[in-house]
């Protein structure tokens, strides 16, 4: 018989293993080759896929472009895998926690910082903007017309630039009496005053120091200084004043008025720039003239006389008046007198005559008329070679000048006084208008009179009131009475 091999159909536990390590030993290497390509085909498959989740980023900060390369998914994750962060006031296209997809274009302006000072306080501030006045406008910061900032608005914002900004406050500025409400960020008046374009003279007047701070509300007052042409007393000046009317210019320049000063124009008058304002000083002198007064001649019939006949009843006397004489100067000049006062010193008393009306009686027989004594006025000849009328001797000599305060360049008579002519005499000495020959000066003419010339004295005229002052007094001396006419 031969050898059978029993058919393990069921077989038992240890049959089982013996096949299971008979397959193992028989089929291991190709097992083992397949997981090997089971993972070789999914770490392909999950390379595959890796490289397909990786993106290209294209970043742009401030204008310079870079590419980033990413698996991560947000905005935030690529930054801190590339060690890169935004502050909060940079301007970024993208919010941090945005998904991110390849291909991305991501825009950032990083902000700049920026103190601002306005009006003394100070701060930091970012901005993305590239001028000042943008930036301004991004935090808020409204600019007045009148504000003051440091720099122009349209000046380029650049990491830690200074912007100081001065607020302006209003002023009540009044120039000349014209009100009017200003703006000024400057500190001071002297700096407002050329902020406004306000030239300040040295003559000008202000109500407050140029030094002083300028503050909301403050109130400036200027007043402009004109100029004017001065002339006081004859003297002529060129000033300038604030002043606005003659009265008040007067007093700034400290001119005083006499009662008899006339200005012109008046007083009240509103000034003008380079006016003519003009002081006249006015003066007046009195002084004492005796003026003859010639009597007159009254005649009366007289029945007791003889017709043909005259007899004086009452001589005739001549009357003298005293004149109060006033005399004006103008700066000095004479211009002019007149007679303030009249009082009579001598009373005139007219010559009466008495004129025959009686007829004669007529004799048959005429005795020889009596002769009649005749006379008749007769002149002397000196030893001049002139005739005179009478001679004078032991006569006194003073002299006087017109610019003797009071003394005026009229005389009583009418004329001008002129020196080498004209003398003051008592008229009931010698007539006034004749001439004479004074020893020692020669011929003069009786032309004024003089409250002090009595009797025998003369008054000698002189243009210099040094001349006369040094004339003194003369005494001893003799003058031929000529006449009215000169030889």
């Amino acid at each position: 018989m031969g050898i059978f091999t029993k058919e393990d159909t069921h077989g038992s536990r240890s049959s089982s293993m013996t096949y299971a390590l008979r397959w193992k030993r028989q089929n291991g290497l190709q097992i083992l080759g397949v997981a090997l390509f089971v993972v070789a085909v999914v770490t392909m498959v999950l390379l595959g896929l890796y490289a397909k989740a990786e993106k290209q980023i294209v970043l742009i900060v401030d204008g310079k472009e870079q590419t980033l390369t990413t698996h991560k998914g947000s905005f935030q994750e690529l930054l801190d895998e590339h060690s890169l962060s935004f502050k909060p006031q940079d301007d970024v296209s993208m919010s941090l926690g945005a998904s991110i997809q390849d291909g991305d274009r991501i825009t950032a302006t990083t902000a700049l910082p920026v103190t601002l000072t306005v009006d003394g306080k100070s701060e930091q501030r970012y901005t993305t903007e590239k001028t000042v006045g943008a930036a301004l406008q991004d935090w808020d910061v409204e600019l007045g017309k009148f504000d003051k900032i440091s720099v122009p608005v349209s000046s380029a914002v650049k990491g830690g630039s200074e912007v100081e900004i001065t607020s302006a406050v209003p002023v009540n500025l009044t120039v000349n009496g014209s009100t009017k409400k200003a703006y000024t960020a400057e500190s001071t008046v002297a700096d407002a005053l050329e902020d406004w374009n306000i030239d300040f003279g040295a003559h000008d007047e202000i109500s407050v120091p140029l030094s002083s701070e300028v503050e909301a509300g403050s109130k400036i007052k200027i007043t402009t200084a004109i100029p004017v042409n001065l002339k006081v007393g004859g003297n002529e000046s060129a000033t300038y004043t604030t002043a606005r009317t003659v009265e008040a210019v007067l007093a700034d320049k400290g001119i005083e008025l006499g009662n008899n000063d006339k200005v012109y124009p008046g007083t009240t008058t509103p000034l003008t720039e380079n006016m003519n304002v003009a002081v006249y000083r006015i003066n007046k002198f009195q002084a004492d003239v005796e003026v003859k007064v010639p009597h007159g001649t009254t005649k009366k019939d007289d029945s007791t006389l003889l017709k043909g006949k005259t007899k004086t009843i009452q001589a005739g006397v001549d009357g003298v008046t005293v004149q109060t004489i006033e005399k004006v100067y103008q700066d000095g000049e004479f211009v002019t007198k007149y007679v303030v006062d009249k009082k009579v010193k001598t009373k005139k008393q007219d010559e009466v005559i008495a004129v025959g009306t009686k007829e004669p009686v007529v004799e048959k027989t005429f005795a020889p008329a009596a002769a009649a004594k005749t006379t008749s006025a007769s002149s002397s000849k000196s030893a001049k070679g002139f005739e005179y009328k009478t001679v004078l001797t032991g006569v006194a000599a003073t002299a006087y000048s017109s610019q003797q305060p009071g003394m005026g360049t009229r005389t009583a008579s009418g004329t001008t006084v002129t020196e080498g002519r004209t003398i003051a005499v008592d008229p009931n000495v010698i007539p006034l208008g004749w001439w004479v020959y004074i020893e020692g000066y020669g011929y003069r003419k009786a032309e004024d009179t003089g409250s002090a010339i009595k009797g025998k004295k003369i008054d000698m005229y002189y243009d210099s009131l040094g001349t006369a002052l040094n004339f003194g007094r003369k005494s001893g001396l003799t003058i031929y009475v000529i006449g009215p006419n000169k030889p």
